[in-house]
């Protein structure tokens, strides 16, 4: 999850062994809210979560509404990372689901994509499908004057990373060459989860 500028790989939150998500909190205020975005105490789920980014200055948002819910730890991490920890519920119906090579499973919350495509250069929209289990599509919509295929190479380069972060370098990225599209609805969603 990459706020920052430029492709430097910054990540909004990285895993640990604990099975937590540690905010770079120097990077990303992160808050978890109710439905009326009162904050919600440490070690309840938010209904959603409002996060600013401290870092972009090319394009910065402030208390932009994620969707997720997340629950801020309320002690320490047993792991010994000082930062900030949270556990992501996520929208259940956008939660990507990944198998391991050990048997397991990883499961990737909207979150953990959707500010990776923030700060890239010359991405006016993006969509990841799941079209595998070990197979995603991506959809972008460059900005106008961009070079797309620049943009791509940087999306491909973060994903991967932010994909091997989590066990996860197996996974395929492709990318599409149609464009981000909407459901019948007129809804336009970011992460597609494997029908």
């Amino acid at each position: 999850m990459s706020p920052a500028g430029g492709g430097t790989g910054i990540y909004l939150s990285h895993g640990c062994a604990e099975g937590w998500y540690h905010v770079n909190s120097d990077w990303v205020a992160l808050e978890p809210v109710d439905a009326g975005h009162r904050p919600t105490p440490p070690g309840e789920f938010s209904h959603t979560v409002l996060i600013s980014n401290l870092a972009n200055r090319v394009q910065p948002f402030l208390r932009y509404d994620l969707g997720d819910s997340v629950l801020l730890r309320p002690d320490p991490c047993p792991c010994g990372n000082p930062l900030p920890a949270i556990r992501v519920r996520g929208r259940a119906g956008d939660v990507l689901t990944f198998p391991t090579s050990s048997g397991g499973h990883v499961s990737l919350s909207p979150l953990a994509f959707g500010t990776l495509f923030d700060h890239t250069p010359g991405i006016e929209l993006f969509q990841i499908e799941q079209t595998a289990p070990t197979a995603l599509r991506v959809r972008i919509l460059p900005a106008a004057g961009a070079d797309p295929d620049r943009a791509w190479r940087t999306v491909l380069q973060e994903l991967t990373r932010l994909l091997a972060g989590n066990g996860l370098g197996h996974v395929i990225v492709q990318r599409a060459e149609e464009p981000p599209r909407q459901t019948p609805g007129g809804k336009y969603r970011t992460v597609i989860p494997l029908a």
